[in-house]
């Protein structure tokens, strides 16, 4: 009888001593040097936090949990970079953050997604008020601010999370992109919209523009939702739509995860497999359905590779199995950026496939050859067949 070595896996007791031993490194960590190295001022409420993430760090190395030392760290370096914010701000304001702060950070670590929200909300209303003391004496009566639209095309306003995250659209806002959405989110008589969600549409996309330093325009989002039609961006497989589709998905904040998930899988698969992909539009323009150069647009309607960061797999799949999609999405995107569908595109182009390299790497995804070609599955928004084309993504 040949002997096997015995397996232990993760019991309750061992669970218990690993926690024991974090919470004793996280406890005898010396904060005092990193304050120094840091040049930064840890109050006592912020070190009761930091050693908690510190504690959570090493929870997750002793379990080599990569992701749980990424959100750890990635959570401490947000507290360092509140506290360098509100050193900056009057006393009143420094007391009013800490307790969004902190309202924050305790929801975070509940998964509560509401509260998240509010502290978040009521943080840019606080910056939001400091803005208009600041500015009140600097302002010339002659040049009021507004939100008006000139005769030009709106421009992207630059913010620190980047210039294709400008300013959040505000949901009962005078420009015209603002007026048309909520004009067009009424009909969403079962899924209706609101700031809050804006908000959250916003700051979806600055995390993955903090964390992976690429821009999804949160406009591409807002078309998205209006070519859905239904308030959702139509992500459930277990509500269907009436064409055996996905259907709405009436849980917002699992909605807006799967949408920026899926549109960001679909980026980074533009990004690296996008040369390929428009070599096959061009060649194949004589085929109909088939247009133009390939762009960011079609590369998300049409069955091409996503780059799943959850799962660490690459497949390929498709937005809508309306293979004009595209070209409604690009529309309603244009009307909401002032016709910045060219320059978005000229932006995505301008990042280095390498880029995408360097993400998968770092996540444990390999990134298989894909092979582009013209397949006839066209369909309409009721999915009748249309005789058209699409490119098609095959490992």
């Amino acid at each position: 009888m040949k002997w096997k070595e015995p397996t232990f896996g993760a019991t309750p007791m061992l669970k218990a001593l690993t926690t024991a031993s974090a919470h004793r490194k996280a406890k005898a960590f010396d904060l005092a040097a990193e304050q120094k190295k840091q040049k930064l001022n840890y109050p006592d409420w912020a070190q009761t936090w930091m050693r908690k993430y510190k504690e959570d760090w090493y929870i997750a190395q002793a379990n080599g949990d990569e992701a749980g030392m990424r959100k750890a760290q990635k959570l401490a370096e947000g507290l360092r970079s509140k506290l360098r914010e509100m050193a900056t701000m009057p006393k009143w304001a420094q007391e009013q953050m800490q307790k969004e702060t902190v309202r924050w950070m305790t929801a975070e670590a509940s998964g509560n997604i509401k509260q998240k929200l509010a502290a978040e909300e009521a943080g840019r209303a606080i910056r939001e008020k400091l803005g208009l003391i600041n500015t009140s004496t600097k302002v010339p009566l002659e040049e009021p601010v507004t939100n008006e639209p000139k005769d030009e095309p709106t421009k992207n306003v630059k913010t620190p999370a980047g210039k294709w995250i400008p300013a959040e659209f505000q949901y009962n806002g005078s420009s015209e992109a603002e007026k048309m959405f909520k004009r067009r989110s009424l009909k969403f008589t079962k899924m209706q919209w609101n700031q809050e969600k804006i908000h959250g549409l916003w700051e979806a996309t600055k995390k993955i523009q903090e964390t992976y330093h690429i821009q999804i325009d949160p406009r591409f989002l807002l078309a998205i939702i209006i070519a859905e039609g239904t308030g959702s961006f139509n992500t459930s497989s277990t509500n269907r739509a009436a064409d055996g589709e996905h259907g709405a998905e009436t849980n917002y904040a699992k909605d807006l995860m799967k949408a920026n998930s899926l549109i960001f899988g679909k980026i980074l698969g533009y990004i690296y497999y996008g040369q390929e992909f428009r070599q096959a539009v061009v060649k194949n323009n004589k085929l109909r359905g088939i247009t133009g150069k390939g762009d960011v647009f079609q590369y998300c309607n049409w069955t091409t590779p996503v780059i799943r960061m959850k799962s660490k797999q690459v497949d390929c799949g498709e937005y809508a199995s309306d293979n004009k999609w595209e070209e409604n999405v690009q529309k309603i995107y244009n009307i909401f950026s002032g016709n910045q569908a060219v320059n978005y595109e000229q932006y995505l182009l301008s990042i280095d496939k390498s880029v995408t390299q360097k993400i998968a790497v770092s996540e444990g995804i390999k990134l298989p050859n894909i092979t582009f070609k013209p397949v006839k599955n066209g369909n309409d928004s009721r999915k009748h067949k249309t005789g058209e084309w699409t490119i098609v993504g095959n490992r």
